[in-house]
């Protein structure tokens, strides 16, 4: 169990942290996000961009994989991104997980938005469809919350009725409907991974209630309902997978799904942005 001084050294490196951060940009975010594979070219629309390698922030935890930081605006709210979340199977810890969450909550952003890819085991959810995100099954054995809590991040026993914003996905909706593409809405399983899931487990997985599978997400979104953020996690489905005749995964055809659902998100990202802005 860690000591109440390794309780105040964490909490004094997730602030060092963000006070290097917003020194180097000048600005308090408002929207946090960390954005999939194939997400990521909303970030080619922010202004007054500066990117932060995230090995070059001796803060950050040894051993993550670097990852690419970005602050900037767009429709003027000022907006800190990275890149997905980590997935547990790189075998780090919750702790290594959460981070990157706290620093952005310590930044000042109220709004986190998640991307990332998933399998849909929900009927009429097609490859290169959006989704959102309602509700988590957590199949991932990584809870960053463990351990001796620190008030002053957040409190020891966060409610998870809502983890995710039902305005957020409201929100959501209405910018796809409005841009003319599909978007589907259901629960979502986060796995450890890098095994795919079995037949078995596709079956078992859909009778407990989830509609998409991955392998991220979850972990960050248990670490920012402590920190106190407004959640969305919005997902690109890559393959749409068929209970009752299952076929090996073709690598090539969920590669064109996330081709195909990477603008769809891009749009997304940007209609979401200018709504918050009137929030």
């Amino acid at each position: 169990m860690r000591s109440k001084q390794d309780v105040e050294k964490r909490r004094e490196k997730v602030h060092a942290c963000a006070q290097h951060l917003l020194e180097l940009r000048g600005k308090r975010p408002r929207v946090a996000m960390f954005l999939g594979t194939g997400h990521n070219e909303f970030s080619n629309q922010l202004e007054g961009k500066k990117v932060v390698l995230t090995e070059e922030i001796s803060e950050f935890p040894a051993g993550v994989e670097s990852s690419t930081l970005v602050m900037g605006s767009y429709a003027g709210v000022e907006i800190v991104l990275t890149d997905a979340p980590m997935a547990p199977y790189l075998g780090i810890s919750g702790e290594e997980l959460a981070f990157p969450v706290r620093v952005l909550r310590a930044m000042g952003a109220e709004f986190l938005l998640l991307t990332a890819a998933a399998a849909a085991v929900k009927p009429l959810s097609n490859p290169g469809d959006l989704a959102v995100v309602e509700d988590h099954l957590n199949f991932t054995s990584i809870n960053p919350l463990l351990g001796q809590n620190d008030e002053l991040l957040g409190p020891r026993f966060p409610d998870m009725t809502e983890p995710y914003d039902n305005e957020l996905a409201k929100m959501a909706i209405e910018v796809a409907a409005e841009a003319g593409f599909p978007i589907h809405s259901g629960v979502f399983a986060a796995i450890q991974g890098p095994s795919l899931p079995t037949k078995a487990e596709y079956r078992f997985l859909r009778q407990a209630g989830a509609d998409f599978v991955g392998m991220s997400t979850v972990p960050e979104i248990l670490a920012a309902v402590h920190a106190g953020f407004r959640n969305l996690a919005l997902l690109g489905i890559t393959q749409s997978v068929n209970l009752a005749v299952q076929r090996a995964i073709d690598l090539e055809h969920m590669v064109d799904a996330a081709d195909l659902a990477a603008p769809r998100m891009g749009s997304l990202l940007s209609g979401l942005i200018e709504k918050i802005a009137t929030l």
